[in-house]
């Protein structure tokens, strides 16, 4: 066959094909231009000066959206050459050889990687603009212009080689089948789909079962470090379970509705009926859909709520613009020397004293500790696994910090946790003592990843008899040495500008050693790191969106294909068309509930661990979070409803 011959059929079968086609160009389209978008953001050259920290999460949101381009584009490719099985038959039965086929199958790939292709430079290079506006936004940059976004090549090649690549597999796929199959059998595959699904009693038992024990590890393990390690383990087992149940829960849960007297209803017996059919061909897509739209609601949930508690995130960290912490070991002898030596240093960076104001020294002891029950234990280096930390303050600084003025007694304690495991901890026991205690607001430092406890104690005597107590392991010498105990200095200014006290804290920090932290550098990096969290979490989103929208499309056109035969048989047979639409309409209108019902319920079910996670960024409202978790549903359900009304449209014209 000629190759003008080829390109002919090629363009004929492009516009008979327009329906399934122009959704995949669309959907892919919107996967290489988040491809390269993400790639074009690692190679500019404003992002990798101003936002080193976030090079890293774009990389991995790079590796993401590959992945998931592979995923969406072999599934796509999937439906849109089972679809053509009787097409491809057919050509067979009028003579053509099958290298003709694959020739003409290869024209019609090219043609549309190609539209792909071009669309995503050019699409991913207008809306990169966007896309940098928007993330220097979140990052509070305001420096970051329009102009600061250049093309960039590298991204162009790598959007050309991803997806030659998947041209390549396609065409390696579909020459495959063709060369394998024989005309009869592409037929027999166009109906492979009929024949009443089998009942999977252990697939559904080992599927609850499953299920079972996701839930029971997201209701039930607490502390920071252990939701960290349970919680992929959980949504894994969540996802295996999800799609176990589909396929044969549904199933089981149909035929029993069969045996009940209601089923010989004429609405009810189709209604069904249809539902058993459409199970069998459908649980698997509409899993899938299922745990997408788990993903979308928890990721956007989860970074918006972090997003939404920066500030108060960076105060837990930072309570003061400028934080000043002195090395020197404290004890019973030198530390009211340490703690006016370093007061008095930090009034040498200002011509008057009225310019530093808030000011209020602390002192702070850390040491990792082994919780057991009520009671902390030094960790000796030999316990396996990974040590909780104990963090001490005097009560003092915690005043002055606070606004309060609460006295305790010396066998009395405040405390807090990032985890909260500290709701039954009325009493602690350190050594030989037994410490009453009143649990506060937590103010623990928002860059721990592990279960963290803070105590506040009436004075430095307790703070000692702490730091004697719960030794740390020099792991220089191996031996156990009392918790060093450190002052540091929290405080703001006025009446100078940042740049140039900057530059003051700085000399001070060189001249002396000290370790200083500026609140508005904290920030930028925090609100760099976090801005770079929610743009990765709507990076993840758009691309579970993306495969939604794709996957309910196509679920929608290959059920409106079975089902058009079926439509007219029932009208054949004396069926009224209010009867036939009125089942068929309650079937698409479950098969749509079904998926966001169950995410929900998952989303619902994981926001206990989500919560304790979120321990880590100074979230200490469940309500604030569940709040955010509810509105996310209620905004992507409007969203999924319009996007199976739209696919709906497709479905009834074809069965009609």
């Amino acid at each position: 066959m000629k190759f003008s011959l080829a390109k002919k059929f090629a363009f004929l079968n492009l516009k008979a094909n327009r329906k399934i086609e122009i959704p995949f160009v669309l959907s892919s389209t919107v996967m290489f231009i988040l491809f390269f978008i993400t790639t074009s953001l690692v190679d500019n050259d404003y992002v990798k000066t101003r936002h080193k920290a976030l090079i890293q999460l774009i990389v991995f949101a790079v590796v993401i959206v590959a992945i998931f381009t592979f995923v969406f584009v072999i599934y796509a490719t999937n439906f849109l050459l089972k679809k053509r099985n009787k097409e491809f038959a057919l050509y067979g039965i009028l003579g053509l050889e099958k290298k003709h086929i694959r020739k003409i199958i290869r024209i019609e790939f090219f043609i549309l990687f190609f539209i792909i292709t071009i669309l995503a430079i050019f699409g991913g290079y207008i809306f990169g603009k966007l896309t940098f506006l928007i993330l220097n936004k979140l990052m509070k940059d305001v420096s970051g212009r329009i102009m600061d976004y250049t093309f960039s090549k590298k991204a162009m090649l790598f959007t050309i080689i991803l997806s030659f690549i998947l041209y390549l597999i396609t065409v390696l796929r579909s020459g495959l089948k063709i060369f394998l199959l024989t005309p009869v059998k592409l037929l027999q595959k166009e109906h492979s789909g009929e024949g009443e699904p089998k009942s999977r009693i252990f697939i559904m038992i080992l599927g609850f079962l499953t299920l079972f024990v996701a839930y029971y590890m997201a209701l039930t393990i607490k502390g920071v470090l252990s939701s960290l390690l349970y919680f992929f383990l959980a949504a894994l087992l969540v996802m295996f379970a999800t799609y176990l149940l589909f396929i044969s829960f549904s199933i089981i849960f149909l035929k029993l509705k069969k045996k009940s007297e209601s089923y010989y209803k004429p609405s009810n017996f189709l209604k069904i009926s249809g539902l058993l059919y459409r199970m069998k061909s459908n649980a698997t897509s509409l899993a899938t859909i299922s745990i997408l739209s788990t993903g979308i609601i928890i990721t956007l949930a989860t970074t918006i709520t972090i997003y939404e508690n920066i500030e108060q995130s960076s105060k837990n960290v930072m309570p003061r613009e400028y934080q000043i912490q002195s090395e020197v070991a404290l004890n019973e002898n030198n530390y009211k020397l340490e703690a006016k030596k370093l007061k008095d240093d930090i009034f040498t960076t200002v011509d008057k004293k009225e310019q530093i104001t808030n000011e209020f020294t602390t002192l702070v002891m850390m040491s990792p500790i082994i919780k057991k029950d009520n009671e902390f234990i030094q960790y000796d280096g030999k316990t396996k696994g990974i040590p909780n930390f104990l963090i001490c303050y005097d009560i003092d600084s915690y005043n002055m910090r606070t606004g309060k003025d609460i006295k305790l007694k010396k066998d009395e304690v405040l405390i807090c946790s990032n985890s909260g495991n500290i709701i039954n901890m009325n009493k602690i026991k350190i050594g030989d003592m037994i410490f009453k205690t009143e649990k506060v607001e937590n103010i623990i430092p928002s860059n721990f990843a592990v279960d963290v406890y803070l105590v506040v104690v009436n004075n430095f005597e307790t703070m000692q008899y702490i730091s004697k107590n719960l030794k740390t392991l020099n792991y220089q010498n191996k031996k156990l040495e009392n918790s060093k105990i450190n002052c540091l200095i929290d405080w703001d200014i006025e009446g100078i500008s940042e740049e140039d006290y900057k530059e003051n804290i700085i000399n001070l920090q060189n001249k002396n050693g000290y370790e200083v932290n500026i609140q508005k550098d904290y920030l930028d990096e925090v609100y760099g790191i976090n801005g770079g969290f929610i743009f990765l979490g709507v990076i993840v989103s758009l691309i579970f969106i993306t495969g939604a929208i794709l996957i309910t499309y196509y679920k929608q056109i290959n059920e409106g294909y079975e089902d058009r035969e079926k439509y007219q048989i029932m009208k054949n047979i004396g069926l009224s068309d209010e009867l036939i639409k009125k089942s068929i309409s309650s079937q698409i209108v479950l098969m749509f509930i079904l998926p966001i019902v169950v995410a929900a319920i998952n989303s619902f079910v994981a926001s206990k661990i989500v919560f304790q996670l979120l321990g880590m960024f100074a979230v200490k409202s469940y309500m604030q979070y569940a709040t955010f978790l509810m509105v996310v549903i209620f905004i992507f359900f409007l969203v999924y409803f319009i996007i199976f009304k739209i696919t709906s449209r497709e479905y009834y014209k074809i069965v009609n």
